[in-house]
């Protein structure tokens, strides 16, 4: 408690007695009691030789439980491991270098560092960082090309994350960072240390094509990564498939499946790879089965007959297991089982909710997909 305002009475002996109050306040000044506090006990740090001088090789945080003029500035010292001065720590407690590190002339350094606070008498704690030092980098990194699939309700998409960049490097402590060609960076930005590629505001429809690049320090790779947005109607949604497949998360399906099956209904079918899309993609009930929703369109964009292409998907389903190696639960256009309805009164409604994005991202491939939700009415 830093502080306390009392109120005393004071009253005398008469009858009827006098009494006067008044107010004593009392503030508590800070001792230097506790001592600043490293973040860590001991530290321990890989780094790369032949890093320029002045290379940041750690920051030090450092904590004190005293008011602010028992605190810092705090005063930080090599106390030993520096004979030759290679390393230095300002006093923000960031450790740096004052000359290049070659690991054949030494590979290993011992820092003993204490740190002390501002209080009169300053307190001060210890800590050990341990750094070994490796060679640079030899390899450059690797980067995937990524294909991203955006279905837009709409003539525009709203933004969000949309994927993830995938990149590896053979050098095992480098550190990789990403970056995006600076002309896209009004419609797209990429974090720079995990590769999540965002778009940022409302896209219209169509193909983008984005450049990305990854660095390790030392060597830099690129990659192409498309995204097309495409625009679903209400007209589209009427004459979309689902199909429901047994024990299979989206990004399985779209990893290990989606190209292979693509191309089975091709061949099925007999139309062009291109004119399978996926419209969304969504667990179904139960969330280890997986929903996927699809429009299969002429050239010239109009639609093929649904009962054709029902009865040749439904009578391929053993062989598109087979294929596949997955088993397809179901092939639905119209959901009425259920309804007393005659069939040809059964009307089915597909509709899609935007508010409801999902992102389903592989290495290779994204795709980002409205939540659907599909109902039969009788209209008899």
């Amino acid at each position: 408690i830093s502080g306390y305002t009392l109120t005393v009475q004071a009253s005398d002996n008469g009858n009827p007695p006098r009494l006067n109050t008044t107010t004593v306040n009392i503030d508590v000044s800070d001792v230097n009691d506790n001592p600043p506090v490293f973040s860590k006990g001991n530290y321990s740090v890989i780094i790369q030789e032949n890093k320029p001088i002045g290379f940041s090789v750690l920051q030090l945080v450092v904590t004190d439980k005293d008011s602010s003029h028992n605190g810092p500035p705090f005063l930080f010292t090599i106390l030993s491991g520096n004979e030759e001065n290679t390393f230095q720590i300002n006093q923000q407690g960031a450790l740096t270098t004052t000359a290049a590190l070659n690991r054949k002339v030494r590979d290993h350094y011992f820092l003993h560092v204490k740190v002390a606070d501002n209080g009169k008498p300053p307190l001060s704690s210890l800590t050990y960082i341990d750094i070994r030092v490796i060679e640079e980098s030899i390899y450059s990194p690797a980067i995937l090309p990524l294909e991203i699939f955006i279905t837009a309700f709409g003539e525009e998409y709203s933004g969000g994350v949309i994927g993830k960049i995938h990149a590896t490097d053979q050098d095992v402590y480098d550190t990789l960072t990403y970056s995006l060609d600076p002309k896209m960076e009004s419609l797209f930005s990429v974090s720079s240390t995990g590769g999540k590629l965002i778009a940022h505001k409302r896209l219209d429809v169509g193909q983008y094509l984005l450049n990305v690049t990854v660095t390790d320090g030392k060597f830099t790779t690129a990659a192409d990564i498309t995204v097309h947005i495409r625009q679903i109607t209400q007209d589209l949604l009427n004459h979309s498939i689902a199909i429901r497949f047994a024990n299979l998360a989206p990004e399985e399906f779209i990893g290990d499946y989606w190209r292979n099956f693509q191309r089975a209904l091709r061949n099925i079918l007999g139309v062009r790879r291109n004119d399978i899309q996926i419209v969304s993609l969504q667990p179904s009930d139960p969330p280890s089965n997986l929903d996927v929703l699809l429009n299969i369109e002429k050239s010239g964009s109009s639609q093929h007959p649904m009962k054709i292409l029902l009865h040749k998907i439904n009578s391929s389903v053993p062989d598109l297991e087979e294929i596949l190696g997955v088993r397809i639960i179901d092939v639905f256009h119209k959901l009425c089982a259920g309804l007393d309805c005659p069939l040809k009164f059964c009307e089915e409604k597909v509709t899609v909710d935007e508010n409801i994005m999902s992102t389903h991202s592989t290495a290779r491939l994204s795709f980002v997909t409205p939540r659907h939700h599909r109902t039969a009415v009788c209209l008899c």
